[in-house]
């Protein structure tokens, strides 16, 4: 991974077989960020999508093995557990350009990814949410 940081905000590129989370977490770890967005293009592999279903609370996951185009990635960094915790959603173009997409659970480089990272001064953390079965954004505290 390489970056730049100006006018308030970082450009990313990571490379070929890099893992996109851990790639993540490091760079959130040593430039000491709290939280902001995130987004993204590229390609990637080794991928794994979640769908939430509310109903049951849990995730149907999927991987998907093959190279795909990174046609949109969005995401946000916030703390869980005291660590950084990036959210990410994504869709990615399939060589018969039909699309998948959902949460992303894992991911690696295939060619290149290229990200935009808007960092915030808040320290947000994530919060469970008994309703929702999720830790969520606390923006503000919870009313009781």
């Amino acid at each position: 991974m390489k970056f730049i940081f100006k006018d308030d905000k970082y450009l990313i590129r990571l490379f070929k077989g890099e893992d996109l989370f851990e790639e993540l977490e490091n760079f959130a770890s040593t430039e000491k960020l709290k939280s902001g967005m995130l987004k993204g293009i590229g390609a990637l592999t080794d991928v794994e999508l979640g769908f939430y279903h509310l109903s049951e609370k849990t995730y149907e996951r999927k991987n998907f093995d093959e190279e795909y185009e990174l046609l949109s990635l969005d995401g946000n960094l916030s703390t869980f557990e005291n660590k950084p915790f990036f959210h990410i959603h994504t869709v990615l173009g399939q060589s018969d350009f039909s699309c998948v997409g959902g949460h992303l659970f894992k991911a690696k480089v295939a060619v290149t990814t290229e990200l935009y990272f808007f960092p915030l001064d808040e320290t947000i953390h994530r919060e469970w949410d008994e309703e929702i079965g999720l830790n969520l954004l606390n923006i503000c505290p919870l009313e009781k």
